[in-house]
């Protein structure tokens, strides 16, 4: 008997876990939300407001570590209530910088796999 085959992997870019403050810059009054994990091309987070599908968003954060700022532009891909009240958000970036996107290979390098 063989075994099955494992599932593949869908992401087409390594992640890192993360745990740091994220600012949605369409609401920066706002409380901020929470990173989970991240990569080159997108991040999860948790949000404290809905924000629909394919909204073009900005986000702002530093790296934990560091004092640089980064703001990349976004496309929500997914955004889910979760049952504390928060929503379950899911960004593909659309535009980052490229000192933004080296110092996330590098935190994708040497962080926790997601």
């Amino acid at each position: 008997m063989t075994s099955p085959s494992p599932q593949q992997e869908r992401r087409r870019a390594p992640r890192a876990h993360g745990d740091f403050p994220i600012r949605f810059s369409q609401d920066p009054d706002a409380p901020p939300g929470t990173l989970r994990d991240i990569s080159e091309i997108g991040l999860a987070c948790t949000s404290p407001r809905e924000i629909p599908e394919m909204t073009a968003i900005g986000l702002e954060f530093a790296l934990p570590g560091q004092t640089d700022r980064h703001t990349v532009q976004g496309a929500v891909v997914r955004c889910e209530a979760q049952a504390d009240g928060d929503w379950d958000l899911a960004v593909y970036f659309t535009e980052v910088q490229p000192t933004t996107r080296a110092a996330l290979a590098n935190f994708v390098a040497k962080g926790k796999p997601a």
